[in-house]
């Protein structure tokens, strides 16, 4: 029997939605859903009546159901608070984050996880959001800090920064007073992100070319490295805008003036859930208040080096 999937079942069977149930549990609404399918397959029958635009009902089985897996649940969590390893002991964890967050909050968060766990040693490792995503998944991660979330019946996620991108270049490159065409685009470089990428997949759709036919790329896998050959006109990109403001100020980038802004990208805190880790939970709390204060430090004027 698998301990969150009958957690989410309790969630939504109280709650009455599954939307709720995904709030307080952190995940997706898909992901809530799988739990529910998954649930039922290894228990052989239906627990909840779904019926559209209405709340979660609970099936006579379903009902029945509800006493004994809270009281399975209150049970587990005394279990493992009793054996499972604790915060205290647990002396290693792994993260890994994609190259704009840590741009964002690379200090803030090093220096609150090691006031906060100076016992713990924590290896971060910068990684590209497909990465992060795979060994997540693999188990070679602890926490994820990555661009879109992990749709997995058993990952955790935590929205952490959503960043305004914007069409910037060198003014040696292109003026920043004139929308250019899309013909003009393509005579020059475009220095793009992997194409395995949520990010490419974004600029793909932006120039409703899904193959970027006819485009001149450079692909990278590091931002601050498209950050320097952006500076130095060796093409156009596009950046978040609060970790380029220096550049915008003094003049080495402008913003191209396009019609149609750039979708904005969110990006989260990822864990496997296991009642034998809470470390990897109260870290992930921690790291989404440290997002939490530097966006609000975004917001209210001052800005990062980039």
């Amino acid at each position: 029997m698998n301990l969150r999937f009958l957690e989410t079942f309790v969630r939504a069977a109280r709650l009455k939605k599954m939307t709720l149930a995904a709030e307080e549990l952190h995940a997706s609404q898909a992901a809530i859903s799988a739990r529910i399918a998954a649930f039922e397959e290894e228990l052989g029958v239906r627990v909840f009546v779904r019926e559209k635009g209405k709340q979660l009902s609970l099936t006579p089985i379903g009902a029945e159901m509800l006493g004994p897996a809270e009281e399975l649940l209150a049970h587990a969590r005394a279990f493992t608070s009793r054996f499972a390893t604790t915060d205290v002991r647990l002396t290693q964890i792994s993260i890994g984050m994609s190259g704009t967050v840590a741009e964002a909050i690379l200090e803030p968060m090093a220096a609150a996880l090691c006031r906060q766990w100076p016992n713990v040693t924590v290896h971060l490792q910068s990684l590209t959001s497909t990465d992060i995503r795979q060994q997540l998944r693999e188990g070679t991660l602890d926490i994820g800090l990555l661009l879109g979330s992990i749709e997995e019946p058993m990952v955790v996620n935590r929205q952490l920064l959503e960043l305004d991108y914007v069409w910037v270049c060198s003014p040696s490159l292109m003026r920043g007073d004139v929308e250019p065409s899309v013909n003009h685009l393509k005579r020059l470089p475009l220095l793009s992100y992997p194409v395995d990428s949520l990010l490419y997949s974004a600029i793909a759709s932006y120039f409703s070319s899904p193959q970027m036919q006819g485009f001149k790329l450079i692909v990278l896998r590091s931002l601050s490295v498209m950050l320097r050959l952006a500076v130095a006109g060796a093409g156009y990109a596009v950046l978040p805008i609060e970790l380029i403001r220096g550049e915008l100020d003094s003049g080495k980038l402008v913003r191209l003036p396009f019609s149609m802004p750039f979708p904005k990208q969110t990006y989260f805190a990822a864990y496997v859930d296991q009642p034998s880790i809470p470390l990897r939970a109260a870290m992930v709390d921690c790291i989404c208040e440290v997002a939490r204060l530097v966006s609000d430090g975004m917001a209210n004027g001052p800005t990062l080096a980039a």
